[in-house]
């Protein structure tokens, strides 16, 4: 060991063994902590310090009104001691060290006047607060996730150095000094700034309990969370002082030790210490510490959303604030009044849609598709399902009644006037809806509903519309009734009613999932729309049902040669009926003709395949 030409002191804890204290009385003269009447250095005085956490807590301050050149060593009670100060593990190692190095300042982290080495944490801090990091991330993640129905946000109002406040809500808060955090792990390091001047709050605000796992998805298993990549349920305070104020008071333990109070009051003491850190204390990089407070705390809980959320369980959805209600709410309002515009544009796409239609065009069907304003009011009227906003509900119902209207009566004008009676390809594709469409309509309100309440990506809904096509259908309806053609009308209007109602219930949940809608408003306009949705997705199952019978008899015909007196006859489907009877068109290839009977035979294969009699009608191709 090397001896020190210079005179130093050691507190120490009677509780060492004696071979420590033997270490420690070859460099220095040997003050044993706890016994009365014992003179202390003086000012200026070199120390050592080999106590228990509690010991040293209880020594810095004198440590920084004396002046003392401070060097901690490693004590069996002091683990906070040695990870805060970068202490080696062994004595004689960490004594060599302190003699050889210099002392550099060190700015005390204080809570209610109670010197902290590492945290403070509050409430739920998830693995911040020093969990061992050795466990299993999926063992972590299930423990954490088992007590998620006792969650509940706190609200907390945080007032800084410079007279900053900020009210918020949140699970849990840890309170970091300095930059020795191995519990962090490397992703989450940048949280806490390698500066004794500052302290380090993190702040835990999940809105939901769909937040909540997301985030612990982030922080447990990927490890993913960091200043870059900050989660929107993770707030950022940094500041020499920082006041944290909740009205049913603190429950917080303070370097592991439970204790409760009003008031949280952290402060960065403004005389330093002067203190000799070990070999293991990171390096610090001068380009890594900022000279003005930080906070990044604005996506967390704010206004009127705060006393919502506090004291209640954690609700399943995030729950949108007053104010963001308050903006999604007067757009729609607006888009859901019928107007010179709705009415121009309703025309203008209808008759865009017909001309389509009856020239079988898809491009000119798109184009009708874009003009088409009907997607406005039907999202205007989700969000008043949602919220149980009777006027919003009536005033998009209106503005949907008359588009409806207009739509049905130009496309009953049109069908009457044009001398065409004919099917086209683009109509007879609107005739059958089945699940699939319903499909469409679902996934069409959820993007138009986020599209609506996300004022970045709200230029999506043209293609939202383009995907759920509201206008041909009702176009193909009003054709119906322009021929008195029943199954045409039928057919039109059961895809309009299945666009609309899975639109309309598809966007309201979406609203319920974003946070603009609590349950129990959401409740009876969700019973409703729901009961509705049931009403149309019984024929849309027939007719899936219908459409899976076609593929699998499409499949036995096609895959399959028919052998037919000692010769084979390959057979290609043209179109399959089951509805009024089973009815199957074939088109057939052959050297010779075929004869009654030999149709009868292939019809008699084709049913001992399906298992259940058809009607089969067969063109004949003759190849020479």
């Amino acid at each position: 060991m090397v001896k020190s030409e210079e005179r130093w002191y050691a507190i120490y804890d009677q509780s060492l063994e004696t071979e420590h204290i033997d270490q420690l009385s070859r460099v220095a003269e040997m003050i044993p902590y706890g016994t009365d009447g014992l003179a202390f250095p003086d000012k200026g005085a070199r120390v050592f310090l080999c106590l228990d956490d509690d010991g040293v807590k209880d020594m810095l301050p004198m440590a920084r009104d004396q002046g003392w050149d401070l060097a901690p060593l490693p004590h069996p009670g002091g683990s906070w001691t040695s990870v805060r100060f970068g202490l080696e593990k062994g004595l004689e190692e960490a004594i060599v060290h302190a003699l050889e190095t210099s002392p550099t300042t060190f700015q005390l982290m204080r809570c209610n006047d109670i010197p902290v080495l590492s945290s403070v944490v509050a409430g739920e801090s998830l693995t911040l607060d020093g969990q061992d990091s050795s466990k299993p991330r999926w063992g972590v993640f299930k423990s954490l996730v088992s007590g998620i129905n006792k969650l509940s946000l706190t609200h907390l109002t945080m007032t800084t150095s410079k007279e900053q406040k900020y009210s918020t809500a949140g699970i849990g808060l840890i309170v970091l000094t300095g930059p020795g955090h191995p519990f962090l792990g490397e992703t989450l390091k940048e949280l806490v700034i390698h500066d004794d001047s500052r302290s380090t709050l993190i702040l835990l605000a999940p809105r939901s309990i769909l937040d909540y796992l997301s985030l612990l998805f982030r922080l447990v298993i990927m490890r993913t969370l960091g200043l870059r990549k900050l989660s929107s349920s993770v707030g950022i305070i940094r500041s020499q002082y920082i006041l944290i104020e909740s009205g049913k008071g603190v429950d917080f333990t303070l370097d592991g030790r439970p204790m409760s109070a009003k008031s949280l009051e952290i402060e960065i003491s403004k005389e330093p210490l002067q203190v000799r850190k070990g070999s293991l204390f990171p390096p610090v990089s001068e380009q890594t510490i900022p000279e003005k407070d930080f906070a990044r705390v604005s996506h967390l809980p704010q206004g009127d959303s705060v006393p919502i959320l506090s004291g209640s369980p954690l609700p399943f959805f995030n729950h949108a604030s007053e104010d963001e209600f308050r903006d999604l709410f007067r757009s729609l309002k607006e888009t859901a009044l019928f107007s010179k515009s709705f009415l121009a544009l309703m025309v203008l796409s209808v008759l865009l849609a017909l001309l389509g239609l009856y020239s079988s065009s898809s491009p000119v069907i798109i184009g009708a598709m874009i003009l088409a304003p009907l997607m406005g009011p039907i999202i205007s009227l989700s969000m008043g399902l949602a919220r149980g906003q009777t006027t919003l509900i009536l005033e998009s119902l209106k503005t949907l009644t008359l588009g409806i209207g207009t739509a049905l009566i130009c496309a009953m004008v049109v069908a009457s006037l044009l001398p065409l009676h004919i099917l086209t390809g683009e109509m007879l594709a609107r005739l059958s809806p089945n699940l699939l469409d319903l499909g469409v309509a679902v996934i069409s309100g959820i993007a138009g509903a986020y599209a609506s309440a996300k004022e970045d990506i709200a230029k999506s809904l043209a293609g939202v519309a383009i995907a759920v096509a509201l206008v041909p259908p009702l176009c193909v309806a009003g054709i119906g009734l322009g021929w008195m053609n029943w199954s045409v009308i039928q057919g039109g209007f059961l895809l309009f009613a299945t666009n609309l109602v899975g639109i309309t219930v598809s966007a309201s949940l979406t609203f319920l999932v974003l946070g603009f809608a609590p349950f129990r408003l959401a409740k009876r306009g969700l019973m409703l729309s729901l009961a509705l949705l049931a009403l149309v997705s019984a024929p849309l199952y027939f007719s899936f049902n219908e459409l899976i019978e076609k593929n699998r008899i499409q499949e036995v015909i096609s895959q399959s040669h028919f052998m037919v007196q000692d010769r084979k006859i390959h057979i290609e489907p043209l179109s399959i009926l089951l509805r009024p009877e089973p009815l199957v068109r074939l088109q057939a290839t052959a050297r010779e003709p075929i004869t009654g009977i030999e149709l009868e035979i292939i019809r008699a294969q084709i049913i001992n395949r399906l298992g259940y009699p058809v009607t089969v009608e067969m063109s004949v191709l003759l190849r020479r």
